[in-house]
């Protein structure tokens, strides 16, 4: 099973693309498929969700401001680099997770596009777009041998 979370401030404008697509694959896979979370932001408590029996994998979705194409797709491995405050990177995420509970989980971060994160709920059209294309590269992704509905 997947673990999708989607992350960033609703009400801060393109900031709210992770939680709008996570919010949508929600609609879309079933339960047995992946499991949804949606964030203001990643914090140590997660650790334990990527630990939980049956989470084989972890997608990690937000909004980027100033990036070259619409959406990026890349895997990402544990670090420990960083400070462990109220906010974590996906990279500590998963070295939490791995040093506490020993269980490494593959990780992929996918970015979206944004340029407007001042107060709003609102995303813009660059983020409309790109969230578009990122829930097509996030269902592809999820529908490998994983799990079948």
């Amino acid at each position: 099973m997947w673990l999708v979370i989607g992350y960033g401030n609703p009400l801060r404008g393109d900031d709210g693309a992770g939680p709008r697509l996570a919010e949508q694959l929600a609609t879309h896979v079933c339960a047995e498929q992946a499991k949804i979370i949606v964030a203001h932001q990643l914090t140590p408590e997660l650790a334990l969700e990527l630990a939980a029996p049956g989470v084989r994998q972890v997608l990690f979705v937000d909004a980027q401001r100033q990036q070259e194409s619409a959406t990026l797709l890349s895997p990402i491995y544990p670090d420990a680099t960083g400070s462990c405050g109220h906010q974590l990177s996906p990279q500590l995420l998963l070295q939490l997770s791995k040093q506490l509970y020993a269980r490494p989980v593959p990780g992929w971060l996918l970015t979206i596009a944004g340029e407007q994160f001042s107060l709003s709920e609102q995303l813009s059209e660059l983020s409309r777009v790109a969230v578009s294309r990122a829930f097509e590269q996030a269902i592809g992704l999820m529908s490998g041998p994983v799990a079948d509905c």
